[in-house]
């Protein structure tokens, strides 16, 4: 298996690591993508307090159906008094909430089989953002401070998946 890469950017006493998915050029439904989140949620797994999503509902509704669909934003903890519509003119493009990131919600990204099967993720340690799932675009893992920076870095490699560290300015 080639390295994967994963560009990283200093930003303070933080560490970005961001997976491309375009230039790693794996499925979302890959076992290296997944181990890549698995390594970033056990990286900063005790910081982590709340879960962002962004949805479409059509595209949700397409990928696994409305019942399930509608099961997996209430298990999540969509609820309409902390869903707010993102419009473009007066078209409900798609919807966000956020909730706080219990240990049963963890377990649903840690054990996610396709990590693109909600469009945009945000896991968060209070306002900031620890790990972001953009769009198919990019898994970015914002590491606080070196004791997740290692920790992260030691979990792809428990994982046995050889990566390639790219700094960008």
């Amino acid at each position: 298996m080639n390295a994967i890469i994963l560009y990283t950017r200093r930003q303070g006493a933080a560490t970005s690591f961001e997976f491309n998915v375009f230039d790693n050029q794996f499925a979302t439904e890959n076992l290296a993508v997944r181990k890549v989140l698995m390594a970033m949620l056990e990286s900063v797994r005790e910081r982590l307090s709340d879960v962002e999503i962004e949805y479409n509902d059509g595209m949700l509704a397409e990928k696994m159906g409305a019942a399930r669909a509608g099961e997996l934003l209430r298990f999540l903890g969509a609820t309409k008094e902390n869903t707010r519509e993102n419009r473009s003119h007066d078209v409900v493009v798609s919807r966000t909430f956020r909730a706080e990131l219990t240990r049963e919600r963890y377990d649903y990204f840690y054990q996610l089989k396709d990590i693109a099967t909600l469009a945009h993720y945000r896991l968060k340690e209070g306002d900031e953002d620890r790990i972001v799932f953009y769009f198919t675009r990019y898994l970015q893992l914002i590491a606080p401070d070196e004791p997740s920076r290692d920790k992260f870095l030691a979990g792809l490699e428990s994982y046995s998946l050889p990566y390639r560290l790219v700094p960008i300015s």
